[in-house]
């Protein structure tokens, strides 16, 4: 495909790039809401989806401040209620970060005309069409998950 049919409005590409757009600003929305900035939200996204908890040392890794900073950050959220501090079950030296409760059930609050939206989007696609979607949002996924391990 030429360069231009590529970048073309109707091109999955450019319509990528603009959902990313869109992501971006919704993100930036929740963060307002929330009454926190980019980066506690960025944390806070860190900590819900995490396969494990994680604590204060791997969150400043993923978010690439400093081991101060990150002290200041995870000490605001909780003084704000949005995260609890919990010892390690296996390892009591350890502190795992953990979303509060409460601010998940506001988070999903915020979210559900949002995720409603995305789910009605989906409503008129047939099976074979959701089977395209997914395969082709899975593979957007894992260039992106390469993009970031380089």
């Amino acid at each position: 495909m030429a360069e231009d049919e590529q970048d073309a409005p109707a091109s999955p590409t450019w319509l990528l790039r603009r959902l990313q757009t869109a992501m971006s600003d919704a993100e930036a929305a929740m963060a307002r809401r929330l009454q926190i900035g980019p980066t506690d939200l960025a944390a806070m996204t860190h900590l819900t989806f995490a396969p494990e908890p994680i604590g204060p040392r791997e969150l400043s890794g993923r978010l690439g401040i400093t081991p101060g900073a990150t002290t200041e950050l995870v000490d605001r959220l909780e003084r704000a209620g949005h995260l609890e501090r919990r010892r390690d079950t296996h390892d009591r030296r350890r502190v795992q970060l953990h979303p509060s409760e409460a601010t998940l059930a506001e988070v999903a609050g915020e979210l559900s005309p949002l995720l409603r939206a995305l789910d009605a989007a989906a409503t008129g696609l047939d099976a074979h069409d959701r089977a395209v979607v997914a395969g082709y949002l899975g593979d957007v996924l894992a260039a992106y998950e390469g993009f970031a391990a380089q």
